[in-house]
């Protein structure tokens, strides 16, 4: 598996990303959940170039995108950010968002030179809020009815990690992630 910068990807690939994006399975785990344009997809892609506070990557996988991982709200001077992804759903439930994760961790604690890695998660989405926790992340509170969907108000969960937890976590875990990436 390949992390592309999103802005070095092929305009196909670029495009492909909101293919994905858009998929309903995908897009209800949002917290913007409408079916994005081309012209709106353009403007994000455009507001990537020289975004000190923002990395994406394209999840490449068999040499195609099956996914989107970023830093977002990058603090250097902190060293925190948040991050999210997601995946093509034909692919979700494999092992390849544990592998995403993994990648991610060591990307934002090595290369990006962080020490403190934020998410959000929506409450309905129980099964990330796992997975984010079995990597090491502790739910830090929770955002009630924080997000308007489909007449409903839905809590968030905010999770984080430090640097020093990954460190201490990724040992056991690296294992498991040879394992599920040789497949």
């Amino acid at each position: 598996m390949q992390f592309l910068p999103l802005t070095e990807a092929s305009p196909a690939i670029q495009a492909h990303v909101r293919t994905l994006r858009n998929q309903p399975d995908v897009r209800k785990y949002m917290y913007t959940s409408h079916e994005i344009s081309e012209q709106e997809h353009a403007n994000w892609l455009a507001s990537l170039n020289g975004n000190a506070r923002q990395q994406v990557f394209v999840v490449i996988k068999d040499e195609q995108a099956v996914g989107v991982v970023s830093l977002n709200a990058i603090n250097v001077l902190q060293k925190t950010a948040d991050w999210a992804f997601y995946l093509d759903v034909g692919l979700q439930g494999k092992g390849l968002g544990s592998v995403v994760e993994f990648w991610m961790l060591d990307y934002a604690f090595g290369v990006a030179g962080l020490e403190k890695l934020n998410c959000e998660v929506l409450a309905m989405n129980s099964a990330v809020v796992k997975m984010h926790q079995k990597f090491g992340f502790e739910v830090e509170g929770v955002r009630r009815q924080n997000i308007l969907r489909d007449g409903a108000r839905i809590d968030v969960v905010l999770l984080g990690i430090t640097k020093e937890e990954w460190q201490n976590k990724r040992p056991a875990l690296a294992p498991v992630i040879d394992r599920i990436s040789a497949v």
